[in-house]
């Protein structure tokens, strides 16, 4: 399994799909159809070492010592990201390889099984593919 944090472009659910879960992405350059949602879950990031806390503690940086420095902000979305585990090729007649591909979760979402992302218009959403078994 080789790991990445690597930016992809997420098209979700096709008409009579689930509409939150990835149909389509792009990684570099290439467009992997997704087969199959073999599994999806929640994991918590590690938001201890989100510049936010650094700061909190005195440990981030001063802002060059001005009284208006901006102090970074730890987000509830920061907090956790929504993973997807796919089946997918590129084209349809490619190699199928195992992708995990994931996006924060938006803050008011309760559980995974009940929709949790709502998908943005263009379909980016700051997805990562993280994982990949090929």
């Amino acid at each position: 399994m080789r790991r990445f944090f690597d930016e992809v472009h997420v098209r979700s659910g096709a008409v009579g799909e689930a509409p939150d879960e990835p149909a389509q992405f792009v990684w570099h350059g290439r467009l992997y159809l997704v087969r199959a949602v073999l599994s999806r879950w929640r994991e918590r990031s590690a938001w201890w070492e989100h510049p936010a806390v650094a700061a909190v503690h005195g440990d981030g940086p001063t802002g060059g010592g001005t009284a208006t420095a901006v102090r970074p902000v730890l987000e509830i979305g920061d907090l956790e990201r929504e993973v997807f585990r796919v089946e997918a090729s590129v084209g349809r007649s490619g190699a199928v390889g195992v992708y995990d591909l994931a996006r924060r979760v938006p803050p008011g979402t309760a559980a995974v099984s009940e929709g949790a992302a709502t998908p943005s218009p263009d379909g980016s959403d700051g997805w990562q593919l993280l994982r990949v078994s090929d």
